[in-house]
């Protein structure tokens, strides 16, 4: 018998090429510039790639550790969360309009969940009931986004420039797309959680 494709080593390297892109998303969130732009780009490329063979394997296997369903939400997911990213970059090269000290912040919050998610997925197998606190910390790192959100637009709408308010609200706008993707990736790591209990 052919040996069974590891599905769960396969979602958790598509997870780890997700945090190496939203660590590009969080230097190009600080200064900005073209390699650390192109750097999110070619990762979100590499992740999607993974998913193809995670798909491609959960077609192939007879049985899985984690239901096939979860590991394809899962993957789905969080290609979602990369993928915003990789948008919020190309609309702000779009828009002419350069990172600050807000999506700096937002940045950081938003790889610090993404980091927790693949922590929880490597946990899947192994200890079930941490792989929820993760998804929990997931959660919990993005949280306050919304706050940080609320914030920058604060300060943008004292500008008399109505292009550069547009510009700014749009591209923080996306930083809140990517957190409630975050969030929808730790909810159903929390279901997957709970339907292997």
């Amino acid at each position: 018998m052919p040996t069974a494709p590891d599905v769960v080593a396969l979602l958790v390297a598509q997870g780890e090429l997700t945090v190496a892109g939203m660590d590009s998303f969080c230097e190009w969130s600080h200064v900005g510039g073209r390699d650390s732009a192109a750097a999110v780009r070619s990762a979100q490329h590499q992740a999607y790639q993974a998913r193809r063979e995670l798909l491609a394997a959960l077609q192939a296997a007879l049985s899985t550790p984690v239901d096939q369903e979860d590991l394809f939400i899962l993957s789905e997911r969080i290609d979602r969360v990369l993928t915003l990213a990789r948008d919020a970059v190309r609309e702000a090269e779009v828009l002419n309009r350069a990172p600050d000290a807000h999506t700096d912040k937002m940045a950081q919050r938003l790889a610090a969940g993404a980091r927790a998610l693949v922590a929880g997925f490597q946990l899947l197998r192994k200890d079930s009931d941490e792989a929820g606190r993760r998804a929990d910390a997931a959660s919990d790192a993005v949280h306050h986004i919304e706050r940080d959100y609320r914030e920058a637009m604060a300060e943008l709408l004292t500008l008399d420039d109505l292009r550069a308010v547009i510009a700014g609200q749009v591209l923080y706008r996306r930083y809140l797309d990517v957190a409630d993707a975050i969030i929808a990736v730790a909810d159903r790591l929390w279901f997957a959680v709970l339907r292997g209990a």
